[in-house]
């Protein structure tokens, strides 16, 4: 099996491996703002809770100035949102019970034993943090999808004569 498309701009960047002139490099680049999705549906769904509505209103206007939400990440950035939720009402829980409860098991005996929460909070973390890099949400990603500016050089006589061949 092949290898999967990159967009332009990632193969503009990785230097242009394929060797492919500025025309198909542009002409490439057209086809792929015309499948770019629409952001006219930028709503949460019905099944988030209201706290994780809000957070999802807050991260669409955040990631909207940057262009990096359309109508079909709806759905994912809502998983991010409902697990941030999650995740939140976890910690307060147990916050307020404490990180130890007290078990008793069916030889009557009591122990004090890990809330059983910690393991609930932790998969939200991991469905978090798999989301967040998805959308830029953290330093790291935000570095993988920057898009330094290209160094403009100017051409050299052959460039000039024979293109970008």
């Amino acid at each position: 099996m092949g290898r999967s498309a990159k967009p332009v701009v990632l193969q503009l960047l990785e230097g242009n491996k394929g060797k492919y002139s500025k025309a198909q490099l542009q002409e490439r680049l057209e086809r792929e703002k015309l499948i770019q999705p629409k952001t006219d549906k930028l709503k949460p769904p019905s099944w988030l809770s209201s706290f994780a509505k809000k957070e999802f209103k807050r991260m669409v206007n955040e990631l909207k100035e940057v262009d990096l939400v359309t109508n079909v990440d709806v759905n994912a950035l809502a998983l991010y949102c409902d697990a941030y939720g999650n995740y939140v009402e976890c910690t307060k829980v147990i916050q307020e019970e404490g990180l130890m409860v007290e078990y008793t098991n069916k030889a009557a005996e009591t122990n004090k034993v890990p809330h059983p929460l910690l393991t609930k909070q932790k998969a939200l973390f991991e469905q978090m943090k798999s989301l967040s890099t998805e959308f830029g949400l953290t330093p790291a990603a935000r570095a993988k999808i920057a898009i330094p500016k290209l160094n403009e050089k100017e051409e050299s006589d052959e460039e000039k004569m024979f293109g970008d061949v």
